[in-house]
């Protein structure tokens, strides 16, 4: 997996240096590699398919028109997402459709490294429509920082980045995140248990 991921990082950044020079081809693999994951990312902020990809579609069109700028990037994904993030809330305040969330800058000092084991392990059986449901209950800005880090695997510094916040507010949202996961899935595994005996 961190192979993969390192690779593809390589890549990404050799197909980025040769799109800063101006190279057309890079470019179009840019926009091919990364669409997906940007429309995804933005599906946590709005079910409005066609905003979304036009808001891509502004994304890689202002990039283009800055390349020559944009060869000091290091962290090319991140990039990506916080500047898709960034025109999405955007466009969203000016149609009154989108509300900030206030931020819990709650200093949080446990390890949650158990936790992250738990909830890859999950993540890896995406088909268990339980989790995904709980993912979905959750507000938004837990539901992002879970997204950008389980599904994107971006770290808390990244992930920082993208959404505007202080490094440890990320693990807040993290936590927070798998701790309501937890009670919603042992509700959940209760009330089927509950439900089953009924029927029998």
């Amino acid at each position: 997996m961190k192979q993969a991921k390192d690779l593809y990082d390589t890549y990404l950044s050799e197909r980025w240096i040769m799109f800063c020079a101006g190279d057309i081809t890079a470019y179009g693999d840019l926009v091919d590699y990364n669409f997906n994951s940007l429309y995804h990312y933005g599906t946590r902020f709005s079910p409005d398919k066609d905003l979304i990809k036009d808001c891509i579609q502004d994304l890689f069109m202002d990039i283009w028109e800055k390349r020559g700028k944009l060869d000091h990037i290091i962290a090319i994904k991140p990039y990506l997402f916080q500047s898709l993030r960034n025109n999405l809330i955007a466009r969203l305040k000016k149609q009154s459709r989108f509300s900030n969330l206030s931020v819990n800058e709650e200093l949080f000092s446990n390890d949650i490294s158990p936790e992250s084991k738990w909830i890859t392990d999950e993540i890896d059986e995406l088909n268990n429509s339980r989790l995904l449901n709980g993912i979905e209950a959750l507000p938004k800005r837990q539901r992002e920082a879970l997204y950008l880090k389980y599904y994107e695997d971006l770290s808390h510094e990244e992930i920082a980045g993208i959404m505007g916040l202080q490094r440890q507010a990320v693990a807040n949202y993290i936590h927070y995140g798998i701790l309501k996961l937890r009670e919603y899935w042992k509700y959940k595994t209760i009330l089927l248990a509950m439900i089953t005996d009924y029927m029998i």
